[in-house]
């Protein structure tokens, strides 16, 4: 008797070679990657917010063309859950709350432009010029604290109110006791949560510039120590001229090391802008790499609901206070319909995933319009 593990083996195989098909002249080409025609030798150049931090961040992510943006940039080896401000911790420093980063290339999509969600693609970065603490809306609550990403295309200065164009799915909400972790993306409440989260909490963003910086001045570390129960530490911004020097963060045992850099034009390689769609190569390891990848998404998607089931048990039994039995089953089917959104969500950007091509870095002309750093 042949084992589960035999019979998905050759399964996988059986597909492969249903895809592969013979090795005729087209399969060949389609084998050896994308071909020259799927890509043009004209694309619509960078900004110069775009040029400054392409060369820095593509070994990190890929950039695409997306209108109404332009040139934007979508980070690998992240979840197709994945949301903006979650792999990190906040600081509280002389410019307010501040995000500090766990990954290599946070110093610029965390702290200059701004989130916009494609459906495909998952969340995605518009380049930006201006510095900030963090380009964040804030809730606050009684028992609950949640902070989303700024969406491109909206002056900070003119808005009263973010809830509007905010998606609820983007928010990060965490209990205020576990708002000052060192490491909070265990402590993220689950996405479906947030249509709940959003109506028990309020908004509380509040930037102000002072000088040439913005200051995030949403809420008082006071206010988070009493959430909290321990101190917060009051830092000071150590501008630092290089990535090394600012990868751990503090500097010395009062000051916080960040790199900003004055964002400017920069002479860079115009990468090649994809105009018709071209199958990527084929193979049995690629077709096993992506059977297991979607095995993994759907564990984690059956993890996820049953932790929801769980929370909807509990609340049964111990309903929260002020909320009767018809608002709470209504809470209850709102939190599974965002769950079921957010599984097809799931799905539209793992699909596209497994069939993105990345044009190769030997196929990039010169931008001749840029001008040099100075």
């Amino acid at each position: 008797m042949k084992s589960p593990k035999s019979s998905a083996s050759i399964a996988t195989f059986a597909l492969f070679l249903l895809i592969s098909g013979a090795p005729d002249k087209t399969n060949a080409q389609n084998l050896s990657g994308p071909s020259p025609a799927a890509y043009s030798s004209t694309a619509p150049q960078l900004s110069p917010e775009a040029s400054f931090f392409y060369e820095q961040l593509a070994p990190y992510g890929q950039w695409f063309w997306s209108d109404p943006y332009g040139w934007v940039w979508t980070p690998n080896n992240v979840a197709v859950g994945w949301r903006p401000y979650t792999d990190g911790h906040w600081v509280y420093a002389d410019s307010g709350w501040t995000w500090a980063a766990d990954q290599p290339w946070g110093w610029a999509a965390f702290h200059y432009g701004r989130w916009f969600f494609e459906t495909h693609r998952g969340w995605c970065w518009v380049p930006g010029s201006e510095w900030s603490p963090a380009w964040v809306a804030w809730h606050w609550g009684d028992d609950y604290c949640g902070w989303a990403a700024l969406p491109p295309g909206m002056d900070w200065q003119s808005r009263s109110s973010w809830d509007a164009v905010i998606p609820g799915f983007g928010w990060c909400f965490v209990p205020r006791r576990n708002f000052y972790d060192r490491h909070l993306v265990g402590e993220i409440a689950l996405a479906a949560r947030n249509v709940t989260l959003l109506s028990v909490t309020r908004e509380v963003t509040h930037f102000e510039r002072r000088g040439n910086v913005i200051v995030n001045l949403s809420f008082t570390p006071e206010l988070v120590e009493r959430a909290v129960g321990r101190s917060v530490r009051r830092l000071e911004i150590a501008e630092v001229n290089s990535l090394s020097a600012a990868g751990a963060h503090m500097k010395g045992s009062s000051a916080l090391a960040i790199y900003r850099p004055i964002v400017r034009e920069t002479r860079v390689m115009t990468p090649l802008l994809r105009t018709q769609s071209a199958p990527g190569k084929v193979t049995f390891e690629k077709l096993q790499r992506d059977e297991a990848a979607r095995h993994e998404l759907e564990a984690q998607q059956a993890r996820e609901k049953e932790t929801l089931t769980k929370i909807h048990a509990t609340e049964l039994r111990n309903p929260p206070s002020g909320v009767s039995a018809p608002e709470l089953m209504q809470r209850h089917q709102a939190e599974r319909n965002e769950f079921n959104n957010h599984v097809v969500r799931q799905a539209q950007v793992f699909e596209q995933r497994q069939k993105t091509i990345t044009p190769p870095a030997s196929q990039q002309i010169p931008n001749t319009n840029r001008k040099d750093e100075r």
